[in-house]
């Protein structure tokens, strides 16, 4: 065996590759450019065409304006050194001919800049109560001008002369910190505007006065335009949605949001067209910047039965459990969550294979998934203490509810044609995914249940790896439903909470997990030999999964709250950077192919895996 790289490796990193956050056919795509480009938070974004090619201005508070190639995500020249205040808002305009950056600080000031020559072209505007966090231009009644928000105000300034152009629109009773101008029909220029604890609100340019609000929207972190598919939107981001969410504003009406996957929320908004596709280029103050395609209401491919057209699909409650298995040759993802419902994934596209599989009546909280002739099949158990087989080819239930159990399920895994169920009324039940039936007697687990098990192959047979009750774990033969004597020694008196194995060489490795604050979180083991081999330095874990992609053995973790790692479990090393998700994660998954199956709430997020050469 050989090692993998430690953390910060170019080699390895999980790429997104779709979320069911996003209406069907939209993509999100990686990071632009370097996140380390800027050494403050980067607080604005701007688009235009430079040299023919889109690119992206960004502002930050180290007082910079940096250049992105949109096609490449490649920096383009130098930083622009204002040599001004920390640039809170950006926008793109006209003056004389020549394209102008106006600039929003933080001392409420708003400065003009020549595009290329970087030299300010006018005194600073003055007239603001507060910091600048909003800019726009617009060309009104002819000539070019600035829209800026700062304080509980919006003013219009005249980018020839710098003079203010009407009086300050005074609705807003928080302060401003995110506006867009847009043609709401044609000839009618609108103000989108909106801030901290204060309403969106759309304005007419040329008088101020109000024509519209959006229900949705409050604490606007920022605010874009675009036309999609005929219609005006505008694209919103606020302070306490990882989401941007889709307007349509002649309908006031939500009709998409969009996933970037930001480590924090989004912070600013700006559209562009990238090689024929409309995109919205986002930022957050950790310094990211990411561009995400924009389709609204046109799906790739039919959704599942009811399912909204353009609608994201997800589970209705707390997604809990998943599993991943193929079916007809391609790879899906089983899901079930506190809805009762049992969900199958194409890991590819995003799609729902079939209908969502109901039979639950509680929480669905443990999934496994495999292969029994040549066919998807599924295990699912619940609160309810039924066990559920389905047949995943033919979208349904294989036969009536398991009803042996008589307390809610803790833990089910399965290997052809063999599925494993423990639950907690103290009892290991082994199952015949072919005839629904139970092989052998029941047993007793240990003198109190098993809060998790895997199944691998041990010496040629299927076995299962169970979680102890005093911490380890022990084998049993999925043949015979015994223990096979097999198992670690020692032992802290703690249950083990998770299990998790994997195949290296053939041999079994098993990573557990329980809850003594004194013991190292994650440990390794050698299932053969029921030998440690180390541990991982996590911390909290909340879910647990294990692979090996590329004969490299990894653990993905999912840490405390929102947090997932990968780890080797040859070097016992973090690879890769951390993945920072916009809920709670209850459940992860992993396949040999490099699929990254991460359950947050109730949304499932898949990230390919792109290991070592």
């Amino acid at each position: 065996m050989h090692g993998m790289p430690s953390e910060g490796s170019a080699a390895w990193r999980l790429r997104p590759s779709w979320t069911s956050l996003l209406p069907k056919g939209v993509r999100s795509c990686p990071p632009l450019g370097s996140a380390d480009g800027h050494t403050g938070w980067v607080a604005s974004v701007v688009t235009t065409v430079l040299g023919g090619r889109p690119v992206a201005l960004t502002g930050s508070g180290d007082h910079t304006v940096r250049v992105w190639d949109l096609a490449t995500g490649d920096p383009v020249g130098g930083p622009l050194d204002l040599g001004a205040g920390s640039v809170e808002a950006l926008a793109i305009g006209e003056r004389q001919g020549r394209r102008v950056v106006v600039t929003g600080c933080y001392d409420a000031t708003v400065h003009v800049w020549d595009l290329e020559t970087r030299q300010e072209v006018m005194a600073p505007l003055e007239g603001h109560t507060g910091p600048v966090y909003a800019a726009a231009t617009a060309v009104l009644d002819g000539r070019w001008v600035a829209v800026t928000g700062g304080g509980p105000e919006v003013r219009v300034w005249d980018l020839e002369t710098g003079d203010p152009v009407g009086r300050p629109f005074t609705g807003h009773t928080g302060y401003v910190g995110a506006l867009a101008v847009t043609e709401l029909t044609p000839g009618h220029l609108v103000v989108v505007s909106g801030g901290y604890r204060a309403a969106t609100r759309v304005s007419d340019l040329a008088t101020g006065l109000p024509v519209l609000d959006l229900p949705g929207p409050a604490n606007l972190e920022d605010v874009t335009t675009t036309v999609v598919d005929g219609r005006q939107v505008a694209v919103t981001c606020t302070s306490d949605d990882p989401t941007l969410q889709v307007w349509d504003l002649s309908t006031a009406e939500r009709i998409g949001e969009l996933f970037p996957q930001h480590l924090r929320t989004a912070h600013a908004l700006a559209t562009a067209v990238v090689d024929g596709r409309q995109v919205v280029v986002s930022t957050c103050d950790g310094g990211s910047v990411r561009a995400s395609d924009l389709v609204v209401g046109e799906p790739a491919s039919e959704p599942a039965r009811g399912e909204p057209v353009g609608e994201p699909v997800r589970h209705d409650a707390t997604i809990r459990a998943v599993a991943t298995t193929t079916e007809s040759g391609r790879p899906v993802a089983v899901t079930g969550g506190d809805d009762r419902t049992v969900r199958v994934w194409d890991l590819d596209t995003g799609d729902q294979v079939c209908p969502p599989l109901t039979g639950h009546t509680g929480a669905v909280t443990a999934v496994a998934a495999t292969q029994a002739d040549d066919r998807a099949m599924a295990i699912t158990g619940g609160d309810d203490g039924t066990v559920h087989l389905w047949d995943l080819t033919l979208g349904k239930a294989a036969g009536a509810p398991l009803t042996a159990h008589h307390r809610p399920i803790t833990a089910v895994a399965a290997d052809m044609p063999l599925a494993i169920t423990a639950g907690d009324d103290k009892t290991i039940r082994v199952w015949d995914l072919r005839t629904g039936e139970e092989t052998g007697n029941p047993r007793k687990s240990d003198h109190r249940w098993v809060h998790d098990l895997a199944t691998t192959m041990l010496d040629g047979r299927p076995v299962a790896v169970l979680g102890r009750w005093g911490g380890g774990f022990r084998v049993r033969d999925l043949a015979t439903n015994r223990d096979t004597g097999l198992q670690s020694t020692g032992g802290n008196g703690k249950p083990v909470r998770l299990v998790a194995v994997t195949l290296v060489d053939g041999r079994p490795i098993a990573v557990t997990t329980d809850d003594d604050w004194r013991d190292p979180p994650l440990k390794v083991w050698d299932v053969a030999t029921a030998r440690q081999l180390g541990h991982l330095p996590a911390g909290t874990v909340n879910a647990l999964a294990a692979t090996t992609i590329g004969g490299h053995p990894v653990a993905i973790v999912a840490g405390h709250y929102d947090t997932v790692t990968a780890w080797s479990l040859l070097t016992f090393d973090r690879i890769g950077p951390d993945l920072v998700l916009p809920g709670p994660v209850h459940a992860v998954a992993a396949t040999p192919r490099g699929d990254v199956v991460v359950c947050f709430d109730r949304d499932i997020a898949v990230f390919t895996a792109a290991p070592p050469s």
